[in-house]
């Protein structure tokens, strides 16, 4: 099988998509690296998709995107698809999608800066500001009070704001591969006493067991947004786990054997189709 890989450079020298890619040419299929910032196509000739059986993107840009919407439009197989990254890019539409099926997060609004200080009540200080197409936990702000949230210079016209739920200083991850799920709990990148509220901490995850409840969770937010690879943020509340936010195609940090896992999913989803 031959296999397309569109990734953004910045991602080239972590552990994904690089496993992946290892592990798949050990299987025996070809890979091609193609990173869409490094490229340039004319609108009228698709033929870089002709013989691809696959592509498996990771990353957000816009365009990633485009050349993602471009191959499935000319019926190539994606992981993820195009929509599916994309209503998780957008924060946005991430909490719309969220709030619409009912999924337990923590109070979330929308709108200007100026605004948001009107509607949000002080009893649910702290929040985090977060811009709408974020990334990497890049532009995230802990504001503790109305009186600072009014001082805040925000770049973007708007904001999501979002209540911050105090813990142990660890967050719940679950790392999730088709069908399969994994929870570990991993150093939460806020601190109230650190400057600004952001710190950046080690990634020292500790594996949990999985739970019904945290299996169904995961398996539930991928049909939601119709992800195959991806991951999700969550708190952990005394009403049970908070959603926090849903992201593609993660580094799969401490998952046992991801490369393989990964490798095999790609491969199992053509095969089950017909197309190997």
């Amino acid at each position: 099988m031959r296999i397309g890989i569109l990734v953004e450079k910045r991602y080239l020298a972590q552990s994904q998509p690089a496993g992946l890619i290892s592990a798949l040419t050990a299987a025996g299929h070809e890979t091609v690296c193609m990173d869409p910032q490094a490229s340039a196509y004319s609108m009228e000739d698709h033929s870089w998709t002709e013989n691809l059986d696959l592509i498996v993107a990771r990353g957000r840009s816009y365009h990633l995107l485009c050349l993602l919407g471009w191959a499935e439009a000319h019926g190539v197989r994606t992981i993820n698809k195009r929509s599916a990254i994309a209503s998780v890019h957008n924060k946005a539409d991430m909490a719309v999608i969220l709030a619409g099926a009912r999924i337990p997060t923590p109070r979330t609004f929308l709108g200007s800066v100026q605004e948001l200080s009107k509607l949000i009540t002080p009893s649910l200080y702290p929040i985090i500001l977060k811009p709408v197409f974020g990334d990497n936990s890049q532009g995230l702000r802990l504001v503790h009070a109305r009186e600072e949230l009014d001082l805040v210079k925000w770049a973007e016209p708007v904001a999501l704001a979002q209540r911050f739920i105090p813990n142990d200083g660890r967050d719940l991850k679950l790392y999730c591969i088709g069908d399969e799920v994994w929870a570990v709990r991993k150093p939460s990148p806020f601190d109230p006493a650190a400057d600004g509220g952001v710190k950046r901490t080690a990634a020292k995850v500790e594996h949990i067991p999985l739970t019904k409840e945290l299996k169904d969770l995961g398996l539930r937010l991928g049909r939601l947004f119709g992800l195959e690879l991806y991951g999700v943020d969550c708190i952990e509340s005394p009403e049970g786990p908070a959603v926090i936010e849903v992201n593609e195609f993660p580094n799969y940090t401490g998952v046992p054997d991801a490369d393989r896992r990964l490798a095999g999913h790609v491969s199992g989803g053509l095969k089950k189709r017909g197309k190997l």
